[in-house]
């Protein structure tokens, strides 16, 4: 549950996206019955939270991190290092919960997403901050256990949408010898990384809305500072269409199940904008998490970027 802070939106943009969220929502079916696969990642978010209430943010991260758990601080650094270093807790109280869960046919990748309110007064409800986090998780000897943690901040949500998540695609499953299984996950991973780095290059060299068409999902959430969740492939692209930049993307890391069927990169980018005539550059962390859909082609089903503040600051 990561703390990205900033100015919060207009009250015009928070309305919009917030009913294409209410729309797109409705449609999943929320009726549908939870399975357990769900319900157990949704649980061991549930503990990591309440683990924050009753022990403090530190406590809570060093409790739930893998070994190789990245947070983002804002550079990418490995979070049981980060915690075990730092002497004093994060002061104020965070809290947050999953509304969308999507987990990998072998079960052992899954990502949670949700609204997170932070106070740093926790007896002045009037000085809250809030925001959409990222937590993706693998499960090692049977517990889900942290890897990577982000979040960026919006104005106060008008309601929590309730938990939905994606089924499982049968298609994909992990082989049943091991050293199968590992051969097809790097294989996987290296595809899955040539993937985002040709997506980068493309956004780089201008490829703007030819880019988005080939490579967001139909479902995809689409994370930024100061916005609601944007969801949907005709939503996400509008809105990123909108912006005027020039991207300068650096990738860095791709991991993959072991069914092949779902992954995540994550990497920098700086984006340079004309404001008022003066060119403006800012630094972001992005996290992808891929979906493998129809033909086996990878698709985004989630971006985030998050500002890395300037190094003045």
């Amino acid at each position: 549950m990561c703390l990205y802070l900033s100015v919060h939106s207009t009250k015009n943009t928070i309305k919009f996206f917030f009913l294409i969220a209410f729309i797109f929502l409705s449609k999943l079916g929320l009726a549908q019955e939870t399975p357990k696969y769900i319900l157990e990642l949704a649980d061991r978010e549930q503990q990591f939270n309440q683990l924050s209430q009753e022990k403090g943010v530190k406590a809570a991260f060093l409790a739930v991190l893998n070994e190789r758990g990245t947070v983002f601080r804002p550079e990418p650094i490995n979070g049981k290092f980060f915690f075990k270093e730092r002497k004093e807790d994060i002061p104020g109280q965070l809290s947050w919960e999953p509304t969308w869960i999507e987990v990998s046919s072998d079960g052992a990748l899954g990502y949670t997403t949700g609204p997170f309110e932070y106070r740093n007064d926790p007896s002045d409800p009037q000085q809250a901050n809030f925001g959409q986090y990222v937590s993706i998780w693998v499960k090692d000897k049977r517990k889900w256990e942290l890897m990577l943690d982000l979040g960026i901040s919006h104005a106060k949500p008008p309601f929590t949408p309730q938990l939905t998540f994606a089924e499982i695609n049968p298609e994909y499953k992990r082989a049943v010898m091991d050293f199968i299984a590992i051969e097809q996950q790097k294989n996987s991973r290296e595809l899955l990384k040539a993937t985002d780095e040709l997506y980068c290059s493309n956004l780089n060299s201008g490829l703007i809305n030819e880019s988005y068409k080939e490579y967001l999902a139909q479902n995809i959430r689409l994370l930024r500072t100061n916005n609601l969740p944007i969801l949907g492939k005709t939503s996400a692209t509008k809105y990123l269409n909108s912006i005027k930049a020039n991207y300068e993307y650096k990738p860095n890391v791709a991991y993959v199940a072991a069914s092949r069927d779902l992954g995540y990169t994550y990497g920098t980018v700086t984006v340079t904008t004309n404001v008022k005539r003066k060119m403006v550059t800012s630094a972001y962390n992005y996290v992808r998490i891929w979906r493998k859909e129809e033909h086996g082609y990878w698709k985004i089903a989630l971006d985030i970027e998050a500002p890395i503040p300037p190094k003045n600051q």
